[in-house]
């Protein structure tokens, strides 16, 4: 992957202000590469010893004339609280537009970043306390974001078409979540070894992947995938790498020409585990395997006029777990402990700042782009897939893509029911019920 390719922006002439009739957009890039030495997964793996390919923010700035709207994925694992809040307000600055019109979406490979701010905070005031993440590289970061954008503002472009299509990804996707003969759930890691539960069937996953592609008359100009598995093939050897999703989607904007932009969906129960034994063998059958789901979609594109961008959002009022194991006391006790496992004061740390959030602004903000007959959802956390298909199922009309892990410190967004069947997800979220009604309700209303 070449680092030039990565960062290609297209090209225009239209004011920096956005004024004048009619649609425009402008694609953005930017380096988000930790340097040597920083940790990665937050601290619970190796740290980085070197850099087998950049992590980037990719994204596109929209312009009804009246107002601008930003749309970024970026290649880290997890982006939450005040470290979130950073690359927003940074990437509203350079849009200049309200942060409640900036929204950003974490691929989720695991070889970069889990970043929060807040958690350092509270990490540095502990005693001897394990690493997590450099406040300097994160604002530096986000900087390199807001600027991005704001250079993209000179670059804005007409655009007069929307282009719709999709395509199965076979052999990819899988269910996490298998249940057992004796009724318990057994998990199906995203690297799995083991045969047995390699051999269970795929399970409940939406197999398609979604292409949303901007046209300036015939001429593309950016496309945006969306696919709902987690992404990694591996991880832990000390390498950034934005793995089979950066792979497949560099691959194609090199070979198109056209700049590419990929979103994890609603992912929290998906894994690639019953195809990926985490060998290079296996991150390469993977990255062919999204690269053709990206062909296919891209070439199966339908076309359509589009004259207006409706932006919607909608405010949901995460709750707090309740049980013995999620307690504040808890958190703090463990946090402050410098004999305690570095990684549970770490889980400690994110946990404290995400009730923090919590305490101080209860609602977590989602939202909805319409184009055409696009609607793009963008939602927050490690969302089950179950949430994909209950959008898609409320909009039979429409051609509805959704982006997960947005806001992450709600950690794993669980199905009610599930909450109380075991497994791993469960562990690491850190929202109760009526999480699932109430973020249904949210969906429904930016749907209607």
């Amino acid at each position: 992957m070449r680092i030039a390719a990565a960062l290609l922006v297209l090209s225009g002439c239209a004011s920096p202000s956005g004024s004048g009739a009619g649609l425009a957009a402008a694609t953005f890039a930017s380096d988000a590469t930790p340097p040597i030495g920083h940790p990665l997964c937050g601290g619970w793996i190796k740290p980085v010893e070197r850099v087998d390919a950049p992590l980037l923010v990719k994204g596109i700035v929209l312009s009804d004339g009246r107002t601008r709207y930003v749309v970024a994925a970026i290649d880290w694992c997890v982006l939450r609280t005040t470290a979130r809040d950073a690359f927003l307000a940074r990437m509203a600055r350079g849009a200049e537009v309200p942060v409640s019109q900036v929204t950003i979406h974490c691929t989720h490979t695991h070889s970069a970043p889990i970043a929060d701010a807040r958690a350092q905070e509270l990490l540095a005031a502990a005693p001897k306390p394990p690493a997590h993440l450099d406040l300097a590289f994160l604002a530096a970061a986000a900087e390199r974001a807001g600027a991005a954008v704001r250079d993209a503002l000179a670059r804005l472009r007409p655009f007069t078409h929307v282009g719709t299509g999709k395509a199965k990804v076979e052999e990819f996707a899988s269910n996490r979540r298998v249940p057992g003969p004796d009724g318990k759930i057994r998990v199906r890691y995203s690297a799995t070894k083991d045969p047995a539960l390699r051999a269970e069937p795929e399970g409940r996953i939406d197999p398609w992947l979604r292409t949303v592609t901007f046209f300036d008359g015939d001429a593309p100009l950016a496309r945006l995938h969306f696919y709902a598995s987690h992404p990694q093939s591996y991880y832990g050897d000390g390498a950034t790498h934005p793995d089979v999703p950066g792979q497949a989607r560099e691959y194609l904007q090199e070979e198109e020409g056209v700049f590419q932009v990929y979103f994890t969906g609603c992912a929290g129960d998906i894994t690639a585990g019953k195809y990926n034994d985490g060998s290079p063998a296996s991150r390469l059958r993977m990255s062919k395997q999204l690269y053709s789901g990206m062909i296919r979609s891209a070439g199966s594109t339908r076309k359509e006029p589009v004259s207006a961008i409706a932006w919607k959002t909608a405010a949901v009022a995460f709750p707090l777990r309740t049980e013995p194991a999620f307690a504040e006391a808890g958190y703090r006790k463990d946090l402050a402990d410098p004999a305690a496992p570095g990684n549970r004061r770490l889980k400690a740390a994110l946990a404290l700042a995400w009730v923090e959030r919590l305490k101080a602004r209860p609602e977590v903000e989602i939202a909805r782009l319409r184009l055409g007959p696009a609607d793009l959802l963008f939602l927050p956390g490690e969302a089950f897939v179950e949430y994909q298909l209950y959008a898609q199922e409320r909009a039979p009309g429409r051609f509805v893509c959704t982006a997960s892990y947005g806001e992450g410190g709600a950690g794993y967004i669980c199905t009610d029911a599930s909450l109380g069947e075991g497994g791993y997800e469960p562990t690491e979220s850190y929202v109760g019920p009526p999480t699932e009604a109430l973020l249904k309700k949210a969906i429904d209303e930016l749907l209607r």
